[in-house]
């Protein structure tokens, strides 16, 4: 049998890896990149296509590696700085990332990918009006790239005679020449700046045509999501909560803050963050992965999860589970790391108390609304971590989620799908509060929070443990990154202004109504005695993971 010789040559290694990068076989790809790296180290093309196809791979500390021995080798390619910026914005690394995007910029400063990406750095650091510079830079560097419009107008109001309400106006009358995926951005966009100004009717009618050109663009199957809900119930019943309870690790650190999306989860975890004692992490993918390794491994592993079988799953099972998201949250945060920690640490975050000796932190929040999917085995793995459920009138919330174009919400771009999908989580979350031990969970309804600010944050501190501290009720002061589309509302304070959003009229709200219920749509006009100018919530493009079935371990 004849065998393909092995490429002799650095540069034949980078074309068999670019072959094998096209056909998706990325850790090949890699492989060949890293052939070609030890026969040439020092050219810089080669480190690049490294960093870009670790990135891919989502192994953001090696892309770092090979970016920053890119820059080393190229100081003067804003392409290479730019990459290291985008690696070092998926770790959260903020500052840095900003600081590489600026060294992209003035390398080269119509490089229009770079002040965007700048502009999403500032704005979850809560420098806003440098993020909306940077965001109508790269909005004149490339006035055909409608995400840029969205950005901005997702965190500033356009009145009529900005000359960004003009350029856009321009975009959507040749919109037709773009593709539907830009279409849809466009649409998105265009749909807020109309709604900023009061122009209603026409906002929804763009964000009708927004969310019909991204549904066709995605897979969504609503019937295995939503059996998944139903089989949750019917695996996770009282008794095999009660039987196991007690079994995992036993750390009483996470506090997940679960729900819909645009519910006032963000809200919550900043309210948190403010004590001293919290760390507020956002939305974390390291739950997802401790998961999806638990159920894929061997069948013979004595620790692998087989949650069609529940009951035969020990301590040693959820044990090693709980153990697991614990050490992934360890090494993907540094606050969480046992360390000594100094004055001037504490003051640069901003968010922190300390005077030397060991950290203060004493427990940290995880607010991936979709864990709510899974709180059963989490209980399970986890038994003293603390649940909180964040609730909004659900009408709000889905007209919410249907003006806002997400990258983990399959199912939020028709209208009867959205209100079916909230009347089944909404019957999932009732099973979990039957099941659960009492104390577990606690449901904080958006408009109570609102309309009793101070009781339902005492309320939130004694479910967590925590002592009362004045800082979470001035929690638009706190410093700290926030990457969701809260991130400018969430420093603000909390103030009434209005009974509700406006909504479109009920003919064309129907199939959202059908798909609620009765139930669900009455309790919207029971549930709306207050509300805010303000929508404290989820993610936007700069969410880095797609929700997933966790159980199924598999992508929606």
């Amino acid at each position: 049998m004849k065998h393909d010789p092995q490429p002799a040559s650095a540069s034949a290694w980078r074309v068999k890896g670019e072959l094998h990068a096209a056909r998706g076989e990325l850790d090949v790809a890699l492989h060949c990149f890293n052939a070609a790296c030890a026969l040439d180290p020092n050219d810089a093309s080669i480190r690049e296509r490294m960093g870009a196809t670790c990135a891919a791979l989502g192994r953001f500390p090696q892309a770092v590696q090979s970016y920053q021995a890119a820059v080393a080798l190229d100081p003067d390619n804003a392409d290479l700085r730019h990459g290291l910026g985008w690696s070092l914005e998926q770790m959260h690394r903020l500052e840095e990332a900003a600081d590489a995007y600026r060294h992209a910029i003035r390398l080269n400063p119509l490089a229009d990918g770079s002040h965007n990406n700048l502009g999403n750095c500032l704005q979850a650091l809560g420098r806003f009006e440098a993020a909306h510079q940077s965001y109508r830079r790269a909005i004149d560097a490339a006035p055909q790239v409608p995400l840029y419009y969205r950005n901005l107008v997702q965190t500033q109001r356009l009145s009529v005679d900005d000359p960004v309400f003009a350029a856009l106006e321009r975009l959507v009358a040749r919109a037709a020449s773009l593709t539907p995926a830009n279409q849809a951005e466009l649409h998105f966009a265009y749909g807020q700046a109309l709604c900023d100004t009061g122009s209603n009717d026409a906002s929804f009618d763009h964000f009708l045509i927004a969310n019909a050109l991204h549904r066709a663009s995605i897979r969504y199957n609503e019937a295995d999501t939503l059996g998944l809900f139903t089989r949750l119930s019917a695996r996770f019943p009282a008794g095999l909560l009660a039987e196991k309870t007690g079994l995992g690790d036993p750390s009483s650190a996470p506090i997940f803050i679960v729900g819909m999306p645009r519910s006032g989860s963000t809200l919550i975890e900043q309210i948190l963050a403010s004590h001293p004692r919290v760390f507020g992490g956002g939305e974390r993918t390291e739950l997802s992965e401790a998961l999806v390794a638990s159920i894929r491994r061997d069948e013979n592993d004595p620790l692998r999860i087989d949650v069609e079988a529940m009951h035969r799953v020990g301590a040693a099972q959820l044990g090693a589970l709980g153990a697991d998201y614990l050490r992934r949250m360890r090494d993907a945060v540094p606050e969480l790391q046992p360390q000594q920690s100094h004055d001037t640490d504490a003051a640069s975050r901003g968010d922190r108390a300390a005077e030397g000796g060991q950290s203060q932190l004493l427990r940290f929040t995880d607010k991936y609304p979709f864990n709510f999917i899974n709180i059963g085995l989490i209980h399970l793995a986890l038994p003293n971590a603390r649940f909180i459920h964040s609730r909004r009138s659900p009408l709000q919330t889905c007209l919410s989620i249907f003006a806002r174009l997400f990258h983990d919400v399959p199912f939020g771009y028709d209208l009867g799908e959205l209100g079916r999908y909230y009347r089944a989580y909404d019957a999932l979350m009732a099973h979990w509060q039957r099941v659960l031990p009492e104390g577990v969970m606690i449901e904080v309804n958006y408009e109570e929070l609102v309309d009793d600010f101070e009781g339902n944050v005492r309320r939130l501190l004694a479910h967590c443990g925590l002592e009362w501290d004045e800082r979470c009720l001035a929690f638009h002061q706190t410093s700290r990154r926030v990457s969701t589309a809260s991130s400018a509302q969430v420093r603000r304070p909390l103030y009434k202004t209005s009974v509700r959003r406006w909504q479109p009229r009920d003919a064309l709200l129907q199939p959202l109504i059908d798909g609620l219920g009765p139930r669900l749509a009455a309790r919207d006009r029971v549930d709306l005695r207050a509300s805010t100018e303000h929508e404290h919530e989820h993610a936007q493009a700069t969410t880095p993971h797609a929700m997933q079935d966790i159980v199924a371990g598999q992508k929606s």
